[in-house]
């Protein structure tokens, strides 16, 4: 019974290793691969992230300009031609629904997504066949990356005055590229008919 005066041992080097390691610290080397690790994160992220950021935009008017093309063709299913509208009437017809609180509370204009206001004006995709046409400016990455869908649902599409899909203009995507160029933002002309 003499545990009391039996002598304790001292812990060597490698259990007091032991010892620290099970409290969750780290090394030195260790702490700086995490720290390491992280920057490469985020480096990643900021890297990747214009580039993720204008195709979310992208798919955003891809799915936009979808909806107006819609709505439009609804809100006019009973003209026999387009020349009595107006954006006014297009709006009060929930044409531009899908932008919901951008569209002011009178119908009088359609905010963009990108800021900027959306216009819709009469026009003709050839002599016997009319048009509504809805501008919309958009930046000019996101021009680049959404023509080839838009081009799916419209007759005839245009940026900043150029056609770049239409009845005798076959889609080409050097031509596209050509015509999304700019520092501001582009207009997208997109011609709705009943054909």
């Amino acid at each position: 019974m003499n545990q009391k005066n039996k002598p304790i041992a001292a812990p060597s080097l490698r259990q007091l290793g032991r010892l620290r390691r099970q409290t969750g610290e780290l090394s030195m080397i260790e702490a700086a691969a995490v720290m390491a690790g992280a920057a490469l994160l985020a480096l990643a992220a900021y890297a990747g992230g214009k580039f993720v950021y204008d195709r979310v935009q992208a798919y955003r008017f891809k799915e936009e300009a979808q909806f107006f093309h819609s709505g439009v063709l609804d809100a006019t299913v009973n003209d026999t031609d387009f020349s009595g509208e107006t954006l006014q009437n297009l709006a009060l017809n929930k044409a531009f629904d899908s932008a919901g609180s951008r569209v002011a509370s009178d119908h009088s204009t359609v905010q963009g997504l990108f800021g900027g206001s959306v216009t819709a004006n009469i026009g003709s995709v050839d002599a016997t066949n009319d048009a509504i046409i809805v501008n919309y400016p958009v930046p000019a990455s996101v021009c680049t990356l959404s023509m080839a869908a838009i081009v799916n649902a419209y007759t005839m599409v245009a940026v900043n005055g150029t056609t770049i899909f239409g009845p005798s203009t076959a889609f080409d995507s050097a031509t596209v590229g050509n015509a999304c160029q700019g520092n501001g933002p582009v207009t997208v002309s997109m011609y709705t008919t009943k054909n």
